[in-house]
């Protein structure tokens, strides 16, 4: 009884064998049916000049940015711009305590006028020998450094202030009148947003094609709209840690853009090279990675080939083919090495 089922299986196994063979041969019957060859168009294989669209991503910067601090460890006692505002280069924006600078500077000029006047009564006393020139080389240097004194005074008054150093907008205020600051206390960030910067990263191989003032376009997060920018800056050296090269763009319509922003950014970059350029429809996947079928004497060849630069209508082949050569590229379906093939349009 269980050898007469082992055998029914294998008679029902067999019977599926002989049916996948049929199946196949009618497939390919088909393929090379008495309507005619396979019916295909055909590309010459040629060199040409080739662009490759680069996509990376960038982050946005203002074109200047800073965190204001105070310059010396003083009590806050005016705010003279409010937060948000736009402000301009030079514009007092913050006034620490300068009462006790401001009295020394009141002492040294009081003795500075008194300086002054021993200097240049002793100097109208000099020709006629009523003092030495001991005692006029003393008084100059007495009104010398009491004038150096005022002038370092000066500068102590200007260091209370906080001035903007360069047209911007302020951002959100991080201090209040009669809070004590010191140098590594924030108290507000200006950005200049009169244009943006784009900061992003190439890999090395396109270092050599990367010029300044190449444009290139990127969109952000929530807007649809494609800005415009150009290369400004490259970077001299190609990072060692990440082997990419640092580029930075500009872009001079900057309304709407906020700085810190995720960018996606686009370049296309050409090269004075020529390539074998094949329309992507004409690939196909093959064990080892991509292949096409080449027309030699009417019918088709599988030929195996590497590819390189990939745009959405063409590809770069770098190996397994030649100029010259005539590639199908359409109803690959049903396109088989060895199958007969009519050609619909001349190469």
């Amino acid at each position: 009884m269980l050898s007469g089922r082992i055998g029914l299986k294998r008679m029902m196994v067999g019977k599926k064998v002989v049916m996948g063979m049929w199946l196949l041969s009618m497939v390919t019957a088909h393929a090379q049916a008495p309507g005619g060859p396979v019916m295909v168009e055909s590309y010459e294989v040629k060199a040409a000049p080739f662009s490759e669209q680069v996509s990376t991503v960038g982050t946005l910067r203002a074109n200047e940015s800073v965190t204001l601090v105070a310059e010396t460890s003083r009590r806050l006692v005016k705010i003279l711009a409010q937060e948000g505002a736009t402000v301009k280069k030079g514009e007092l924006l913050f006034q620490l305590d300068d009462a006790e600078l401001q009295a020394e500077l009141q002492e040294i000029e009081a003795k500075l006028a008194l300086a002054l006047a021993n200097k240049t009564r002793n100097e109208q006393l000099l020709p006629t020998k009523a003092i030495s020139q001991l005692e006029v080389d003393i008084a100059r240097a007495e009104w010398s450094i009491l004038d150096a004194q005022k002038k370092t005074k000066l500068v102590e008054i200007e260091r209370a202030q906080v001035r903007a150093p360069f047209d911007g907008c302020m951002g959100v205020r991080l201090v209040s009148e009669g809070a004590f600051l010191s140098p590594a206390t924030p108290l507000t960030t200006l950005q200049d947003l009169s244009q943006m910067k784009i900061d992003f990263s190439l890999p090395e191989r396109y270092a050599s094609v990367i010029k300044k003032g190449l444009e290139f376009s990127f969109t952000i997060a929530g807007q649809g709209k494609e800005q415009r920018g150009s290369i400004t800056v490259i970077e001299p050296a190609i990072d060692e840690a990440t082997r990419s090269l640092r580029v930075r763009g500009v872009c001079q319509a900057a309304s709407g853009l906020a700085p810190g922003g995720f960018a996606d950014v686009k370049l296309t970059l050409s090269t004075d090279s020529l390539g074998l350029m094949l329309p992507t429809q004409a690939i196909v996947p093959s064990p080892r990675g991509h292949g096409v079928y080449l027309i030699e004497e009417g019918k088709a060849k599988f030929q195996e080939i590497r590819i390189g630069t990939r745009t959405p209508e063409q590809v770069q082949v770098v190996q397994g083919l030649r100029e010259g050569q005539i590639v199908a590229t359409t109803n690959l379906n049903r396109v088989r090495p060895g199958v007969e093939l009519s050609i619909a349009t001349k190469p």
